[in-house]
């Protein structure tokens, strides 16, 4: 997480753990209003991605500001996307964190917005009703010429860049499509069974109110 090397983004991988060592030191670097979220996670594994998570980006921050990582104060957004609170105007640090399955991905840029987004493939997502949020009409038809299998592969490998694009521009999850030719995309190559994508958020936003404006977010 180099700032002199602004142009490339960092991407760590994390694999869901339930070893208690491991969890008990990353549960420790946590807040106290942190601890009580995490204690509000009935399944095991929402447990583990919250306190993995969390944890793993409260210790990376603080070794790039050189604070005690419980020291990091963050923030949301304008648009509820997470960010660094007071402390943190000294770097223009960008990060984001993404996760599905027994996969947590964190990204960071030195100075661009980043989105990130990783997907456990899977048939049973009900992804053919998914597929006109992310194909424009056109693309959906040739979408729908494909086999089975080739339909699954490339619905995820669109499913992840949309969502990349829009946490890349602060917008949530089922947010409004996104102008591509704002942002720069890429796919990630991941473990077998996962899809993900990164997107650079490459414009100022200027509407922080969360309306249209002239980027291209609608």
């Amino acid at each position: 997480m180099d700032e002199s090397d602004s142009n490339t983004p960092v991407v760590w991988l994390v694999w869901l753990t339930g070893d208690p060592a491991i969890l008990s030191f990353l549960g420790r670097l946590l807040t106290a209003e942190e601890r009580m979220r995490q204690k509000q996670f009935g399944q095991c594994e929402d447990h583990q991605r919250f306190t993995i998570g969390r944890g793993l980006l409260r210790l990376l921050l603080g070794a790039h500001l050189r604070l005690a990582p419980v020291d990091i104060a963050l923030n949301l957004g304008p648009r509820g996307k997470p960010c660094l609170g007071a402390g943190g105007q000294k770097t223009s640090l960008r990060f984001n964190l993404s996760h599905s399955g027994k996969v947590v991905l964190l990204a960071f840029h030195a100075v661009q917005e980043v989105g990130v987004d990783v997907e456990e493939v899977r048939r049973d997502l009900g992804f053919e009703a998914l597929a006109e949020q992310v194909f424009s009409p056109a693309e959906k038809r040739d979408w729908e010429r494909l086999n089975s299998d080739a339909r699954l592969r490339v619905f995820f490998q669109a499913w992840t860049r949309h969502e990349a694009r829009l946490k890349a521009c602060g917008v949530g999850i089922g947010g409004h499509r996104v102008a591509r030719g704002a942002l720069k995309d890429f796919d990630l190559h991941l473990p077998a069974g996962y899809q993900g994508a990164l997107a650079l958020n490459c414009v100022d936003w200027d509407d922080p109110g969360g309306g249209t404006n002239k980027h291209g977010l609608i």
